[in-house]
């Protein structure tokens, strides 16, 4: 028990002690990724604000994150109601497919991605972000959100429809309160995950689109200093607060379900 406890110390502090020397390295006064001892800095915070390309692409990779996290916690939804609550020839299939994109490498499906939006004539623009951050964040959604349908009793549905519910209202008037924490569970953890994406979104964007990781890859590629570190503490306490409160929300729990 005590080298288990030992083992998982070790892990924790291997994992945070990047996020800690970033955060640290953000306050430094120098010109070159230094941890600061002696004075602390705003220096970089200031830059990052001062530069207009990194306030955009927060602009976008928000917007985006938004309009895909209500199109995946939507989509997730009706998937995980079906799955959970119907019997049908290939639904084994069919909650397959839906977790597909869990198990294909991210740049196999930026290739795959890139070429379907450039036969319909989509690439380089919103939309074909939108259509790929989805097929991304939906099998994330849709986990959280069946753990929780199969936890309401179907028979409360049931005696609803009995008492002269459609199934549709039985569904809206039942099973969508009794599982909305799930489901803004779910939004908040689609909304982690695009708001994050880099690989899938290189293949689908072109200059006029830049979300805030393809822009941060384009700076380091162009130039280095901490304005990135600054970048990147920021973004990891906004991580940090969202888990916080995925976790509240109960989200956390069903997706280790």
């Amino acid at each position: 028990m005590i080298w288990l406890r030992l083992f998982n110390l070790l892990m924790a502090v291997f994992m945070l002690a990047p996020l800690v020397l970033i955060l640290w390295m953000s306050f430094t006064p120098f010109e070159m990724f230094r941890l600061p001892t002696d004075t602390l800095s705003l220096r970089w915070y200031r830059e990052a604000f001062n530069y207009p390309g990194f306030l955009n692409a927060f602009f976008l990779s928000a917007r985006l994150a938004l309009v895909t996290a209500l199109a995946a916690s939507v989509m997730a939804f009706l998937a995980a109601y079906a799955l959970v609550r119907f019997r049908f020839p290939g639904r084994r299939f069919f909650e397959a497919l839906f977790l597909a994109p869990l198990l294909v490498p991210g740049v196999v499906l930026g290739i795959a991605l890139l070429q379907y939006v450039n036969a319909i004539g989509l690439y380089n623009t919103f939309w074909a972000l939108v259509l790929a951050h989805v097929a991304i964040v939906t099998p994330f959604a849709l986990r959280s959100i069946q753990a929780q349908i199969r936890a309401v009793p179907e028979d409360l549905e049931w005696a609803a429809m009995n008492l002269g519910a459609s199934r549709l209202q039985a569904m809206l008037r039942i099973t969508v309160p009794l599982t909305a924490r799930a489901v803004l569970a779910g939004f908040v953890l689609a909304f982690i995950i695009s708001f994050a994406e880099v690989t899938v979104t290189i293949f689908m964007t072109g200059p006029a689109y830049p979300t805030l990781p393809v822009r941060i890859y384009n700076y380091l590629s162009d130039q280095v200093d901490p304005t990135v570190a600054a970048i990147s503490a920021m973004l990891i306490v906004l991580s940090l607060a969202l888990v916080l409160l995925l976790d509240r929300l109960g989200g956390l729990r069903t997706l280790a379900k």
